[in-house]
């Protein structure tokens, strides 16, 4: 694989320097400039920038580079430098370069140059060749503007450096740049080089350009310019936390995952396959161990202890880990920081050092044998714990390094305590982690007295690796749980496995084993007297799953035994899950006459005074989101999903943050934003291929599926439903909320493609129960209903929609009246169905729901169009105004397709207008004007004139300057007032 080259990334500004400073040298006025940084922080990049701007201002480029390895062999920069620019040229050139220059035959023995005349004095002698030097440099530069580069300076001799500040002499009045890079790290060890250095900065036209890690930002401009915005979730944090913002380890690192397939594409998108690199790659690794290589053993002892704390490590302790005297531990102190392999900060008052770098410390481990980093875990622990050091996270991470080596017991209570505390804080695979190395600690070395913890274990592995989305896991370690809690007779622990199960397999969309692992759960709960709470969590996943098969009177009997149970657990927990479960109650729309979102909001600001768990308020916020979004108040929505995202995001569960994702896509697409949608999109297949297939990608492509949809985008749509059936062959068809969820995206294709009536056969022309987009499906139906022939049936759905109250459900009564409209303009009472369809256009105004609004007025234009054509005209403006701010492309396509039945006539090119004059446009771009009239894109506009979409592009930017309008439907009034006027 070739090697990336990295784009110029957060160096613009000294992009933008170097160019003015290059610009100068016309001008003679020279300049000085050292880039500097860590090792792969982009100097040499930037210096390859530097010659690209070079070139195009026709200077003259000279390049040198000094070597580690050459450090100690005079001038071997400049003999490079010159002999570059040797190669290639005949020799009557080169011969008229070196003229009268014999000082040089010091330098480059291939040529034959007389011997120099003797002076005696070896500072003169180094003065005569420094001054043929400098004149071979300017013929060479042949009068150009000259810019010489020296790359790694860092590394260069004391006689390159003396030249080059003999070069740098009254470089104010010379068209001369001298660029310099240097490793800060190298600079510190090398003392005639940084003695240069010190010296320039007293020169007003000498620069100093310090090279910074790249930002987040940063790093995602550079991946993104790699690899495309396809990113698996959480790639960059994964970048940064390897590279931690050097483009070279960005680079390295993205080469090596995709050389060893780690990173693949699948599908269009990024796929990762691991959570943390398992080799450096080697060029990284190399350049690090040359820098520790660098430093002496005892400073090395230093690097082991700062690089195995999980982080920084306080001064007292890192002291007495290395066991120097406090005068050499600070000298190391400071070679370390010198060579950028640690820094220090204050904490609490306290100096703390820690690694500079994440991949050093992986490099001092690799370096060291297994078992000396083992018994440095050791004496680490020892220190800690004999100063009663009680940060139970970072002991735990010194017991795991320690491995045998440390107490079993006493890592047995340590592991259990970092457990427990990574599962309270939503660190799901930090608790795996731990909770496994335990388990296996007990099976392996068969410690009796520790065998009792074994099905508690297993338990919380099943619970951890639930919530990482990795479920063939979590049912292997449910199941096995259960056969040990057998052998205690634990029946409480085994009903909360049967629910957790229950909550696997559901989610795996095997829903039938899910059912019956929730009843034998439940069967087990409600013979446990003494345990309500149990009873409560299994009714409350009862509640949601009986909503789901839309099983109304089972629904209902569970919500009743919910209220009276949580009455006997008497819990402010059990209080704020019952509140829910209300919530849960009126939005299920189990009974059509119970849904009540003036009740919801009522109740969910009653849940926001409780003490709640991060799962009850999740679940609280979510439903109450849904039930906004069903009657149109996305507003409400948009918070209260935010609430529920941000809820799922402390619990770090990816299927939540998914499902929050749909109902915020969903308030984009009612406000209008549809294009705000198209990022959560990507986020949630980001997420979901995270995850195992199953319902967390069955939403995702939910998502994809009806934005599409609903912007007329019914191909891409469709392949979106497609895919999902495709890659998740255990498609959950039972499950209704997702089969509601899809009715929409799936109605709205038959209706854009004029099938309507094959789903309308499909669906054995019975309307569907809708428990999940009641509203929403119910006029979709009714469409299809009307589409298919189906008058009175479309006139049955129109009236159920305005059955409830108009202040508790407006959307509902919108769509209502739209329809109804629709169903009496087509049994022809036209009168009726202005009426309506006015209405409706009203309530969908009120809503401050934009593209619904403009597509009634549309309607009503339709509907007028011979009766009154003028009145149609403005309406159809008005629709064009509103559709193309949203970029509602395909609603633009069918008003203007609209337009045409008016007889509306646009002007073929090359008519002319007195009238028109000052404003008239030329030829081409009155063609251009009549093909957007016509409803064309700029593609198919392309395509007709036989010009690219970017001259399309400019000639529309064109005419809006010169009509001074800024939107099609302005430049189609335009033309038709054009038209009049010709008429006249």
């Amino acid at each position: 694989m070739t090697e990336m080259k990295s784009p110029i990334v957060e160096r613009e500004k000294h992009v933008t320097q170097i160019s003015a400073m290059i610009a100068n040298l016309v001008d003679g006025k020279g300049s000085i400039v050292t880039i500097m940084g860590e090792p792969g922080i982009g100097k040499t990049r930037l210096s390859q920038e530097i010659m690209n701007i070079a070139s195009e201002h026709r200077c003259k480029v000279f390049h040198g580079r000094s070597y580690s390895v050459g450090s100690d062999t005079a001038y071997t920069p400049i003999i490079e430098m010159c002999n570059q620019n040797f190669r290639g040229v005949d020799s009557e050139k080169v011969t008229t370069w070196t003229k009268d220059l014999p000082d040089l035959g010091k330098l480059f023995r291939r040529f034959q140059f007389p011997e120099p005349p003797k002076v005696g004095d070896p500072a003169l002698e180094k003065t005569r060749l420094f001054e043929s030097l400098v004149c071979l440099v300017e013929r060479m530069a042949e009068g150009q503007p000259l810019v010489i580069i020296q790359d790694d300076l860092h590394f260069a001799d004391p006689a390159s450096l003396e030249f080059l500040h003999y070069l740098s002499r009254g470089m104010n009045n010379s068209p001369l740049l001298l660029v310099l890079t240097i490793d800060t790290f190298g600079l510190s060890i090398n003392t005639p080089a940084s003695n240069f250095i010190q010296s320039l900065r007293k020169e007003e036209f000498f620069k100093e350009f310090h090279l910074d890690r790249l930002s987040e930002q940063g790093v995602t401009r550079l991946v993104t310019n790699r690899l495309g915005t396809a990113l698996p979730d959480g790639f960059i944090a994964f970048i940064m936390k390897h590279s931690e913002g050097v483009p070279l380890f960005i680079d390295e690192l993205l080469l090596s995952l995709l050389e060893t397939g780690v990173l693949s594409m699948q599908d269009g998108a990024w796929i990762l396959s691991i959570n943390s690199i398992e080799t450096i790659p080697y060029r990284i690794k190399e350049l690090i161990k040359g820098r520790i290589q660098r430093i002496n053993s005892s400073d090395q002892k230093v690097l082991l202890y700062a690089a195995i704390s999980k982080g920084t490590v306080s001064h007292r302790i890192l002291h007495r880990l290395t066991q120097m005297s406090e005068d050499d531990f600070l000298l190391s102190i400071q070679k370390l920081k010198s060579a950028g392999l640690i820094f220090e900060e204050i904490q609490e008052m306290e100096v703390h050092y820690g690694i500079y770098h994440a991949l050093v410390k992986e490099v001092v481990f690799d370096e060291l044998p297994i078992m000396v980093r083992r018994r440095a875990y050791k004496f680490f622990i020892e220190v800690l714990e004999e100063s009663s050091f009680n940060d139970v996270e970072l002991l735990a991470h010194l017991y795991y390094g320690a491995g045998p080596e440390a107490d079993p017991a006493r890592t047995i209570m340590v592991f259990l305590q970092e457990a427990e505390r990574s599962l309270l804080l939503h660190a799901y695979a930090s608790a795996a982690k731990y909770y496994k190395a335990v388990l296996e600690m007990i099976q392996t070395k068969k410690m009796t007295e520790e065998k009792s913890r074994i099905p508690f274990l297993l338990k919380r592995l099943g619970e951890a690796h639930k919530m990482l989305g990795e479920r063939s896991e979590a049912q292997r370690y449910c199941l096995e749980a259960i056969r040990t809690y057998v052998q205690y007779d634990d029946q409480i622990e085994i009903a909360r496995l049967h629910g957790l199960l229950s909550n696997i397999f559901w989610e795996s969309g095997e829903i039938e084993q899910s059912l019956q692992y929730l009843e034998d759960g439940l069967a087990i709960a409600r013979r446990l007297s003494d345990s309500p709470e149990i009873r409560y969590k299994l009714l409350h996943t009862s509640l949601i799953f009986l909503s789901r098969l839309k099983r109304s009177e089972e629904y209902y009997q569970v919500y009743e035994e919910i209220q009276e149970v949580h009455k006997l657990v008497g819990t402010p927990q059990a209080a704020a899950q019952a509140k829910v479960a209300e919530i849960d109650y009126w939005t299920s729309y189990v009974y059509k006459e119970n849904y009540m979102p003036g009740r919801v909001r009522l109740l969910i600001e009653e849940l926001g005074k409780m003490e709640v768990e991060d799962e009850t308020l999740f679940r609280g916020c979510f439903v109450s989101a849904i039930n906004f979004i069903f009657c149109g108040q996305y507003e409400l929505s948009r918070i209260y999903s935010q609430k529920a995202l941000e809820v799922s995001k402390q619990m770090r569960i990816l299927e939540y943050e998914i499902r929050s994702y749909w109902i915020q896509a969903l308030a984009d697409l009612l406000s209008g934003n549809w294009k705000l949608a198209l990022p959560k999109i990507e986020m949630s297949f980001a997420k979901a291929r995270r995850i195992d297939v199953g319902r967390p990608l069955i939403y995702a492509h939910i998502t994809k599926g009806i934005v599409y949809a609903w912007m007329g985008n019914f191909t891409e749509a469709q392949l979106c439903l497609d895919e999902m059936k495709r890659l998740v062959p255990a498609f959950p068809t039972k499950d209704g909320h997702v089969m509601d969820m899809l009715a929409p995206t799936e109605m709205m294709i038959a209706l854009g493609t004029e099938r309507a009536a094959e789903f309308y056969e499909l669906m054995n022309r019975t309307q569907p129960y809708y428990v999940a987009l009641p509203f929403l499906n119910m006029a979709l139906w009714g469409e299809i209903q009307l589409s298919a022939g189906d008058q009175m049936g479309a006139l049955e759905t129109a009236k159920e929609l305005l059955l409830g109250k108009m202040e508790e459900n407006l959307f509902s009564w919108a769509l209502g009246e739209r329809l109804l409209s629709k169903v009496h303009f087509a049994l022809g009472n036209k009168e009726s169905s202005l009426i309506h369809i006015h209405e409706a256009a009203n309530y969908f105004k009120a809503l401050n729901i934009p593209l619904e609004y403009a597509r009634s007025i549309r309607i009503h234009a339709d509907m007028i169009l011979e009766d009154d054509p003028e009145e149609a005209k403005n309406k159809l403006l008005q629709c064009m105004e509103i559709f193309e701010h949203l970029d509602a492309d395909y609603d633009l396509h069918m008003t203007q397709a609209i337009m045409k039945k008016l007889g509306v006539r646009f002007p073929k090119p090359g008519t002319k207008s007195s009238a028109n004059k000052e404003t008239e446009l030329s030829k081409r771009e009155m063609e251009v004007a009549r093909l957007v009239a016509e409803g064309l894109t700029n593609i198919e506009i392309a395509e007709s004139l036989i010009i690219s979409p970017r001259t399309v592009s400019t000639h529309l930017e064109k005419i809006y300057r010169r009509l001074d309008i800024n939107s099609r439907a302005s430049l189609v009034k335009y033309l038709m007032n054009y038209d009049q006027s010709l008429e006249k």
